[in-house]
């Protein structure tokens, strides 16, 4: 099973607890990179966690890693910590983050994972990846559905529909939000029955506008939207406070084989010709992405946007160099192309 979101809070202090009780040890790994010019030096201090938990440590073994490419490429050893399970471990665990996706970073180990007696990992994540699972049969995840509310499993083998997914995000108050193909575009206006995302990402060719209410989530940072044709950006879009990274890209696909004879529209045939001039009240807005779109000009409101990192805009209409650009100096990179893609 998928934890498809980031247990945070309670939700992460109840599996915590228990992964705790269920199962045999648990462990990190410290993914530093050794020093030196040959990488060959190790940190010369433990990590803090793992002398809180050196009363509990079963065993530490290495994990084979390395940097650099080619000719250029070091291996090393990683230590992994391996820990007895027990509430007073549990406790410590808990005090160092309060998020499943919290392992990682200065001064952090990453990739917590639970064993259970015969070894094999119950629960494990690759932090730098954004991987969370749990193996837990389709029988067992439904038991856990109340005790481990907060933590969203889905089966990717059997995965829920659009409809299924927003009602399993809002009974677990889910921080993030993937929707694909058929059934996407039907249940977008019931998102603002999930206050808690953080991050949507929505892939249906048949999306073609975004509903006002989108924009009124009090916590939405991400909005990437993948589509065959988006009639426009609401000037709604200014009231996303807390959006720092907005991404569109027109001529997606339907879901594979389900209408073969689907063609991405001609560029003169997409209905986005123009950006709202709302969009440079997005004060915090670190990345614009808009790529195979009918632009034609750009509003003089996008030299508000200070925080404004990375802007790319690919594939458009538009004449010659927009002035407003020169006004973008403080973003690391632009990507202003009328051609490419498609």
């Amino acid at each position: 099973m998928n934890i498809y979101n980031n247990p945070s809070g309670d939700a992460y202090y109840r599996l915590i607890d228990y992964a705790m009780e269920r199962c045999e040890t648990f462990s990190l790994t410290d993914a530093r990179v050794p020093e030196g010019e040959e990488f060959d030096i190790p940190p010369y201090f433990p990590l803090r966690i793992v002398e809180e938990l050196k009363p509990y440590l079963v065993r530490e073994k290495w994990a084979e890693s390395g940097i650099g490419t080619g000719q250029r490429f070091y291996p090393y050893d990683s230590p992994v910590y391996v820990w007895k399970c027990c509430p007073e471990a549990a406790m410590i665990v808990k005090a160092h983050t309060d998020n499943l996706q919290g392992w990682g970073g200065e001064g952090m180990p990453e990739d917590l994972c639970f064993q259970n007696a015969d070894g094999k990992n119950w629960l494990w994540t690759v932090t730098h990846e954004g991987i969370r699972e749990l193996n837990a049969a389709a029988e067992e995840a439904e038991t856990l559905k109340d005790e481990l509310r907060g933590v969203m499993l889905v089966d990717p083998k059997s995965p829920p529909t659009p409809k299924e997914l927003v009602e399993l995000a809002e009974y677990h108050g889910s921080d993030r939000l993937n929707l694909w193909g058929a059934g996407t575009a039907e249940v977008l206006p019931r998102l603002c029955e999930l206050p808690e995302l953080r991050i949507v990402e929505l892939f249906d060719a048949h999306i073609a506008a975004l509903p006002d209410s989108l924009f009124d989530l009090p916590l939405l940072e991400e909005l990437t939207v993948y589509t065959g044709n988006l009639h426009g950006i609401p000037a709604a879009v200014g009231r996303a406070k807390n959006l720092k990274r907005l991404n569109i890209t027109n001529g997606s696909h339907p879901e594979p084989h389900t209408e073969p004879g689907w063609k991405a529209p001609a560029k003169e045939e997409l209905k986005l010709t123009k950006l709202p001039p709302e969009i440079g009240q997005l004060a915090d807005l670190r990345v614009l992405d808009v790529t195979y779109s009918g632009l034609t000009e750009l509003p003089d409101e996008l030299a508000n946007l200070k925080k404004l990192e990375y802007l790319v805009l690919v594939n458009h209409r538009i004449e010659g160099r927009p002035a407003v650009l020169k006004k973008l100096r403080h973003a690391r990179n632009i990507s202003f192309r009328r051609d490419g893609f498609f």
